[in-house]
Formats: structure tokens, C-alpha cells, sequence
């Protein structure tokens, strides 16, 4: 029952974010031709005016009413709340997405998509320890036969190339980064832990690229130039958030950004192939550059 809410919801933020002002007849007929509305129910203006006190509540998202003459148009009061929103905004783009996709059911086969790793059963149980602050005992084994099981205090989940991953505290000042899909099993424990006070998880991130976080190396201003089409590419999608075009040629592009030049980075870096150079700093040009012999090598023999 909580789930269908929430698409309801997500579907009346997503209709009146695309449809600007809208009737309540407008809203109605949108919610009669909806994927979620599976047994055809109506949308009674009861129903439609709880369901903008629920968002408002939920989401901090206004409906307001513009009234006139015997025409009341309804629309989102202040959009910034999405944007500002991270999540409501990465769950309101999901939801769309999916509405679009259900949509067109029939050519389903023509509609390529990628899997995401097993490991999404353990999301729900770690988002209601997040929620209130419990513990979880974790049994976990990497790809290298690593093994670890105990209780831990989760801090914040990240989802990062296709994979979930939940950060936690596993002892006084230690922390560590789980991969969902390499989970044997987990349990939630009724056990309440203090949160960090002064933890923001996206502050914690925020000065690198993926989940390797903790390393000695520290924060580098980075300069890459990008060849053929990958200026395009880096423009529409940065890198990351400290992302920023220094000058561009008809031959190649610079850019800066500042963060700490993590495995995860270096990997991204390397995945560009020839169409990206590091420029500096040279330290990172030289681990770049021994890596790429030691790729040679390994096909030389």
C-alpha cells in the first residue's frame, strides 16, 4: 500500500512538472491513461487533493491553485525543490523513465537495458536501519575470498557504476564501503547506534570519483585534454562535480578538476583510451604512463 502511494505521488510531481498548468479534468484524464492505474480506478478530487498534501508533506513540493473564472489551474509553486533535491529528483527521473518504458510494453524487445548486480533485497532492510539508526550484522566475502562478518552502523548507501554500495562504521574511527552484490547475508538488528554528528556523506565524497575513499593520496588540480569527439562527451557528462573547461582547440580540449586521483579515477581515466591525455600533474601522467606500458608488456608477451 506504502509503495503505491509513493507512485501516486511521483506521478502527480511528474505529470504537473511536464504539463505546467494543468485542469483537475486534465490531471484526471492523464491519471485515466497512467501505466500505475492497472485496475482503472478514477481519480476523485478527494483523492487528488490528499494526494497534494501527501507530496507537499513527503516532498516539500507546493500544488498550488491558480483560481479564475470558473477554471482552476493547478502546477508545481516551487520547482527549485526538486532540483534542490537529489533524491527526490534521482527518484522522480527513475519514475518517469519507467512510466515512459511500461508505456511502450509492446516493443519491449527493442528496449535494451542494463542489469544491475544481485544485492538490491539487502536495500530496503539498510535504508530502515539508515532511517532509524540501527545496527546491521553483515557476513561478507569479496572477490579476493576476504571474508567479514559483524554488526556495523551504516552511514549512507551510494550507487556507483551499476552497483549499490553501503557505507559504514565497522569499529571506533574505521570505516568501510560494502558492495551489495557480495553480501551472503544481512540482518537488521534492533540495536540503536549514535550517528556521527559532523558526518555528511556527500561532503565525504565529495573530493573523489566512486567509492575509494581514505586513501594517503591527497587532492590534486588535475588538467586532462580529451581528443576526436570525447570534449562532447565530457561536456554533457562530467567527470566530476570540480569539472571545468580551461581552452579548446580544433584539435583537443583541457580540462580541470580537482579531487583525489583514486583507483576509481584512474580506471575511469584509462577506460577513454587514446581519445584522453593526463597533462599534469606529472606524477599522475607517470602512474598513467606506467600503466599503459605495463599493458603493452603484458600483450608484448
Amino acid at each position: 500500500m506504502v509503495e503505491l502511494l509513493l507512485k501516486r505521488y511521483l506521478w502527480l510531481i511528474d505529470t504537473l512538472k511536464r504539463g505546467g498548468e494543468m485542469t483537475y479534468d486534465e490531471i484526471a484524464g492523464q491519471w485515466d491513461k497512467s501505466s500505475i492505474n492497472d485496475n482503472g480506478s478514477a481519480l476523485s478530487k478527494r483523492t487528488f487533493y490528499n494526494h497534494c498534501q501527501a507530496v507537499a508533506r513527503h516532498f516539500g513540493i507546493d500544488i498550488e491553485c491558480r483560481r479564475g473564472r470558473g477554471l482552476n489551474l493547478y502546477s508545481i509553486a516551487n520547482l527549485e525543490a526538486i532540483e534542490e533535491n537529489s533524491l527526490t529528483k534521482w527518484a522522480l527521473d527513475s519514475f518517469s523513465l519507467g512510466e515512459l518504458l511500461l508505456g511502450n510494453a509492446s516493443i519491449a524487445d527493442k528496449i535494451l537495458l542494463e542489469d544491475i548486480p544481485s544485492g538490491r533485497e539487502w536495500l530496503e532492510p539498510i535504508l530502515q536501519a539508515l532511517q532509524n539508526n540501527l545496527q546491521i550484522e553483515l557476513e561478507y566475502e569479496n572477490f579476493f575470498g576476504v571474508k567479514f562478518t559483524g554488526k556495523v552502523n551504516p552511514l549512507c548507501v551510494k550507487l556507483f557504476k551499476r552497483r549499490w554500495y553501503v557505507f559504514c562504521e565497522v569499529g571506533k574511527d574505521r570505516k568501510r564501503i560494502f558492495s551489495l552484490d557480495r553480501v551472503k547475508n544481512l540482518t537488521l538488528i534492533e540495536s540503536n547506534f549514535i550517528y556521527p554528528k559532523h558526518f555528511v556523506p556527500a561532503d565525504y565524497f565529495r573530493d573523489v570519483f566512486g567509492i575509494v575513499v581514505g586513501t594517503t593520496s591527497k587532492i590534486e588540480n588535475i588538467v586532462i585534454r580529451a581528443y576526436a569527439e570525447l570534449p562532447g562527451y565530457l561536456r554533457s557528462l562530467p567527470m566530476h562535480h570540480s569539472q571545468h573547461e580551461l581552452s579548446t582547440s580544433k584539435e583537443y580540449t583541457d580540462f580541470s578538476l580537482r579531487l583525489v586521483p583514486t583507483f576509481d579515477f584512474i580506471q575511469e581515466l584509462l577506460s577513454h583510451r587514446d581519445q584522453l591525455e593526463v597533462i599534469s600533474p606529472e606524477s599522475l601522467r607517470e602512474e598513467i604512463s606506467n600503466l599503459i606500458t605495463n599493458m603493452k608488456n603484458r600483450y608484448s608477451e
